[in-house]
């Protein structure tokens, strides 16, 4: 399901709040500020893993030698984060030396 602008209003408040924030001018805009429509998904739309489970790197065949990981150390804990799960979830709540983190891409 496509998220839509509900009306005007909402589009108006969104225009408002990107130009107050920015300074972006667009009073010579091109397209009608009521057809501008969200080009992401909705609130919530991207899921963040939870509780994720792990592998050894020996036993990661899903991984290539040069594929990005996100590296967290705390103590003598670590852990890697690859990027391209990271690409579709964006945000990782986990535990690591029970102290709670966020990896987030």
């Amino acid at each position: 399901m496509r998220y839509r602008l509900k009306d005007t209003v909402d589009c108006l408040l969104i225009v408002t709040a990107f130009l107050l924030l920015t300074g972006f001018d667009m009073t010579k805009h091109s397209i009608p500020v009521e057809e501008i429509q969200s080009g992401g998904p909705p609130k919530d739309g991207i899921p963040s893993l939870t509780e994720p489970s792990f592998v050894s790197a020996e036993e990661a065949l899903f991984m290539d030698g040069d594929d990005m990981v996100i590296g967290l150390q705390i103590g003598s804990e670590k852990k890697a984060y690859p990027v391209k799960i990271l690409n579709w979830h964006e945000a990782v709540n986990d535990r690591i030396g029970g102290i709670e983190v966020l990896a987030t891409w």
